[in-house]
């Protein structure tokens, strides 16, 4: 065989092997990077509906009996986050609002919260996208004062 056929074959070879095993790892790095959100029970008479005081400004949520949650945060600009209650983890989706006067594009993303046990805290996780982390922590606690 012609010293130059030989070379070609034995780059060919290399080729594929190192595709194959970018191809793997992708897979193995994709699978890794899946969130396994929480699970928990709801403490009795707990709920996420009302208004919490969070790392990222005024959270407010109105949850509906078969889990359904609406709110808003304020964040730099309103937000809205809106998701599903399962047992005592909020998931969600939220999105910031572009502004084209000053060339802002929407930000989304999606996060989960968990309640404490007296149903006065949450703590959870955020990411942009489609991711549930990445972004941070996000912690709030629940406003108790009666407004009159």
């Amino acid at each position: 065989m012609h010293p130059f056929v030989e070379d070609e074959m034995k780059l060919r070879t290399l080729a594929m092997v190192l595709l194959g095993a970018s191809l793997s790892w992708g897979a193995v790095s994709c699978a890794s990077t899946q969130t396994v959100l929480p699970s928990r029970e709801m403490p009795a008479g707990a709920t996420f509906s009302g208004l919490w005081y969070s790392n990222f400004g005024d959270v407010k949520l109105t949850q509906k009996a078969d889990g359904t949650t609406r709110g808003s945060f304020d964040y730099k600009v309103d937000g809205t986050i809106e998701g599903k209650v399962t047992g005592g983890v909020f998931v969600f989706e939220w999105i910031q609002p572009g502004d084209f006067q000053v060339g802002r594009r929407d930000v989304s993303g999606k996060g989960y919260f968990v309640i404490s046990d007296d149903g006065l805290e949450f703590t959870g996780q955020w990411g942009y996208g489609e991711n549930y982390t990445g972004g941070g922590e996000w912690k709030g606690t629940k406003a108790t004062e009666i407004y009159r």
